[in-house]
């Protein structure tokens, strides 16, 4: 463990302060630096761990007077720091995040759905049946059999904390913690659910609507919050609805723009034509420049598709395929040698 050099400067307080002083500044630090309001962040919570460290030691009269006379002894954390939590605790008579950060949170579930091409470019609904851990039906969610009450917990008395004291190096350490058998409620079921056995929770069938935007892409996650597994006397997990686009037979998806063969003939390439093709919005005009060499990129523009949340249309993006004839007619032979003949004489 590394010892920080200096206490007071950690608390921000001078080291004159009284021991109100010390608590007031130890306190606004705890509740800026919580981990429970930070995310798990790693900096906050080593800064946590500093100021509890220093809490601790200028709390207690007689490690205060050690330290301020010769700092930190070598002997006092051999045994390790008292848990940060106790300390924060302590300081505030039980702590304010005590009830939110000892609810569990259920498990996140998977669900999933397909849609059409087309639907990308529309938006779609669906209905959803799946079947997750939800209060149960038979009592709400209450965990005690309908038409009866609740009593006092035994456990704390109904308090809903359990204070426990300890004897330790740095003095009489009191820990308060949520009690295990009512969750902090302080009560208790007279009777409890048949269903559920007093748990609150049970396996139930779910439908939802759900609304899936335009633009989406494969295989991406919509997020309903709450609609996954709860905890017993805790939140609610995620439902994540995994979206499959179908392949199309015609069209293949680059971002925004939809891409596509389209196999012409010679003389359509030499001479050009307007050629009716598909789209997501039905027929087209194409038209085929004179001259069009194999492997050209033609586009129709805002015939593609849009991307989530953005109104604006990609391309159709027409690749050009020539195809030689196989089998000609005598007719056609002749032609094709008279063209041939033209092009020799035109050299």
């Amino acid at each position: 463990m590394v010892v920080p050099t200096d206490y007071y400067e950690i608390l921000g307080v001078e080291p004159g302060a009284s021991n109100t002083e010390i608590k007031r500044a130890y306190r606004r630090l705890a509740r800026k630096y919580h981990p429970d309001v930070n995310n798990g962040d790693p900096t906050a919570e080593q800064k946590f761990k500093q100021i509890s460290e220093a809490y601790a030691v200028l709390s207690d009269p007689k490690k205060r007077w050690q330290y301020d006379r010769g700092g930190v002894s070598s002997d006092w954390f051999a045994g390790g720091m008292p848990d940060i939590f106790e300390i924060f605790e302590q300081a505030f008579g039980g702590s304010p995040f005590a009830r939110t950060s000892q609810r569990r949170r259920g498990r996140n579930i998977q669900a999933e759905v397909t849609i059409s091409l087309e639907e990308v470019l529309t938006g779609a609904s669906r209905t959803l049946n799946y079947q997750r851990i939800g209060p149960c039906p038979h009592c709400g969610g209450s965990g005690r059999e309908p038409g009866t009450g609740t009593r006092r917990c035994p456990t704390c008395n109904g308090v809903g904390q359990i204070h426990r004291q300890q004897r330790t190096f740095m003095g009489v350490m009191t820990t308060i913690t949520v009690c295990p058998d009512c969750g902090g409620q302080g009560e208790i079921a007279q009777q409890t659910c048949r269903v559920c056995a007093g748990q609150g929770v049970a396996e139930v069938d779910e439908e939802v609507e759900i609304s899936i935007p335009a633009g989406i892409a494969d295989r991406q996650e919509l997020v309903l919050r709450g609609a996954g597994d709860t905890a017993p006397e805790g939140h609610s997990g995620d439902l994540y609805v995994v979206v499959h686009v179908e392949p199309h037979e015609l069209f293949v998806r680059k971002g925004r723009d939809l891409h596509t063969d389209l196999t012409i003939s010679f003389t359509q390439a030499a001479l050009g034509e307007a050629i009716t093709i598909p789209t997501l919005d039905g027929e087209a005009q194409l038209q085929i420049p004179p001259g069009t060499q194999p492997g050209t990129e033609l586009r129709l523009a805002e015939c593609g598709v849009v991307d989530m949340g953005s109104p604006q249309r990609g391309d159709l993006v027409v690749h050009i395929q020539v195809a030689v004839p196989r089998h000609l007619t005598a007719r056609q032979r002749e032609l094709l040698r008279e063209l041939a003949a033209e092009e020799r004489n035109s050299q």
